[in-house]
């Protein structure tokens, strides 16, 4: 393990978290905990194909989840480090963190609603683990 942690990655992927919302493809709200994002930009920042959707995969194949997941704490992340700058506190990672996907169009209708919970399984209390609801319109 290196003596100093190197958190250019992390500032860099924050700017671009910025330009997405200068841009309006992403809405944070600290406050209520949760995130808005349109659905391109969530395929986008996941990584992940967008023809998927229209081939009739939606966002609850494995291999989609997985990177919607990552992409989902690493809005969380992003979230909190925000609140620690508007609201004075970090907001307690025990709280759940919903990230709600909009269509690109106006009105921007819900698509889905995914839901991010830090739970502790009953066969290992010592260790926490984020559970994931996708919730579809």
């Amino acid at each position: 393990m290196a003596k100093h942690k190197d958190f250019q990655p992390w500032i860099d992927y924050f700017k671009m978290l910025q330009t997405y919302e200068e841009k309006g493809f992403l809405q944070t709200e600290q406050e209520k905990h949760e995130a808005y994002v349109t659905e391109p930009a969530l395929y986008t920042l996941a990584g992940c194909s967008f023809s998927n959707r229209e081939l009739g995969m939606g966002i609850d194949v494995p291999q989609v989840m997985t990177r919607v997941g990552n992409l989902v704490r690493h809005l969380r992340t992003y979230v909190e480090w925000k609140a620690s700058f508007t609201v004075g506190a970090w907001p307690s990672e025990d709280k759940p963190f919903a990230v709600h996907v909009v269509k690109d169009t106006e009105p921007h209708d819900l698509l889905h609603t995914i839901v991010l919970t830090t739970r502790r399984p009953w066969w290992k209390l010592w260790m926490k683990h984020d559970h994931f609801e996708v919730i579809s319109y």
